[in-house]
């Protein structure tokens, strides 16, 4: 017979059941189902080819297996092992080997690529909250630079009906309808760039600025704002250097947003960050300063301080009294020079095509579900 069990190592049991890997997967880091791509929601124009539209993942344990499937190839299959263990494996032409570790719910996975082409992917897998949407942000390294890649996929059980996608579900299993609204808090920061310059010589009050989203922004594993969204800004101040302070200054506001599919939105917005090299960002009042010209300024009241000591000397030499006329002539020259000084501008701000901007957002930016497809 076997000895009578204690309420100790009863505890125990229950308790090593509850922790132990055969008592059930943590649902947000459980990857499992038939995965479609949603085309329109990914940001892939990096990728040529496209990823497969199908991807399977069947995740048992600590070992995650997925197929991608496509028409006219064979489907690639690979396994990622997610207790610190590195997998070598082939798909198609190239060798990968990858180590995976968890953030939370989310799944870094780095992969070494060799083969026809040689890079680095960096992948993290997050599931949405209602575990029907996979969002795997990918950042592909290579001797040439780096480009990111968002590839969004969905559920194939949420699509089964035809209907609206499925993104929550009750006590009682009932699927509810997505939301018909999507928001955009105010606050979220949306990193834009400079698609054209910005010299503050040729620029004046109302001007047009244009600029792209440089990041897709997500709301719940979905891609709200495409990378690729344009925004349109103006001029509502521009003041050059003046001549004994020498900086110029910029007032931006941003006044629209367009993505990809046409879809807009008007709306104020401030400015909430910028490249350090092109300027420095007042937040508080949203105003861009230039550089000064301390550096100008001295080398030009040195170099004429410098020509007026020369041409004294040769002038003092003349009449007996080089030493006096050196002194003479180094005194003018300053004086010319710091005159030069102060009629002169300091230097134009200048913003070149492809400077970085941070844009905050004010309120709220409110999508109906049906534009955002």
């Amino acid at each position: 017979m076997f000895p009578r069990a204690t309420p100790a190592v009863i505890s125990f049991l229950a308790l090593f059941a509850l922790i132990s890997p055969a008592a059930g997967t943590d649902p947000d880091r459980d990857f499992s189902g038939v995965w479609l791509l949603d085309e329109q929601q990914s940001d892939a124009r990096a990728l040529t080819p496209l990823p497969a539209a199908v991807l399977t993942i069947n995740q048992q344990g600590p070992t995650i297996q997925c197929t991608e499937a496509e028409k006219e190839r064979k489907p690639a299959v690979w396994v990622y092992h997610t207790d610190s263990t590195a997998t070598k494996y082939k798909v198609r032409d190239a060798q990968m080997s990858s180590m995976t570790k968890w953030e939370g719910a989310a799944l870094l996975i780095n992969t070494i690529v060799s083969g026809p082409q040689n890079y680095v992917l960096d992948e993290r897998w997050r599931l949405s909250r209602d575990h029907n949407v996979l969002t795997i942000k990918r950042q592909i390294r290579r001797a040439g630079g780096e480009v990111e890649v968002v590839l969004v996929y969905r559920n194939q059980r949420a699509n089964q009906g035809g209907g609206e996608h499925l993104v929550d579900v009750s006590d009682k299993g009932q699927a509810a309808p997505a939301p018909a609204e999507v928001v955009v808090p105010a606050g979220t920061k949306i990193p834009l760039a400079l698609l054209n310059s910005l010299s503050m010589k040729h620029s004046a009050e109302g001007d047009r600025v244009y600029l792209e989203t440089v990041f897709p922004i997500t709301i719940d594993g979905r891609i709200i704002i495409p990378r690729g969204s344009y925004v349109t800004g103006t001029v509502t101040e521009a003041k050059r250097p003046g001549r004994v302070k020498g900086k110029g200054e910029l007032f931006l506001r941003f006044d629209s947003l367009a993505l990809p599919n046409g879809i807009t939105r008007d709306f104020r917005s401030r400015l909430g960050g910028m490249d350090a090299e092109a300027g420095e960002l007042d937040r508080k009042e949203g105003k861009i300063r230039g550089e000064g010209n301390k550096g100008g300024d001295a080398r030009t009241v040195a170099k004429t301080t410098a020509a007026g000591t020369a041409v004294g000397g040769v002038a003092g030499s003349a009449a007996g009294h080089a030493g006096m006329g050196a002194g003479i002539g180094a005194a003018a020259g300053a004086a010319a020079g710091l005159a030069a000084v102060l009629l002169s501008r300091g230097p134009d701000l200048v913003l070149p095509k492809g400077t970085s901007f941070e844009m905050v957002l004010d309120r709220d930016l409110q999508f109906k579900a049906s534009e955002l497809r």
